[in-house]
């Protein structure tokens, strides 16, 4: 018998729902990626850009983008 515990898996956010977790309000699904609610808004243009938009007009709810790393640099493959 093993006692090795699992690592926590990161709660998945609403795509609906900026800045709050999924919290499986559709029956039988697993998170966003198969959420009937997600598939219809985020196949339709309209609504997509209706969220976009209310995204957008939330503060606090933007993504933060990746780092960038200016003026690192990198070693030459000769070392020198």
């Amino acid at each position: 018998m093993s006692t090795t515990s699992r690592a926590a898996r990161p709660a998945a956010s609403c795509p609906i729902r900026p800045g709050e977790p999924c919290t499986l309000c559709q029956l039988d699904v697993t998170g966003p990626q198969d959420c009937p609610l997600v598939y219809l808004v985020m196949g339709d243009d309209e609504l997509r850009d209706g969220l976009h938009q209310a995204r957008l007009a939330r503060p606090g709810t933007r993504r933060p983008r990746p780092a960038r790393h200016a003026g690192a640099a990198h070693p030459s493959p000769s070392g020198c």
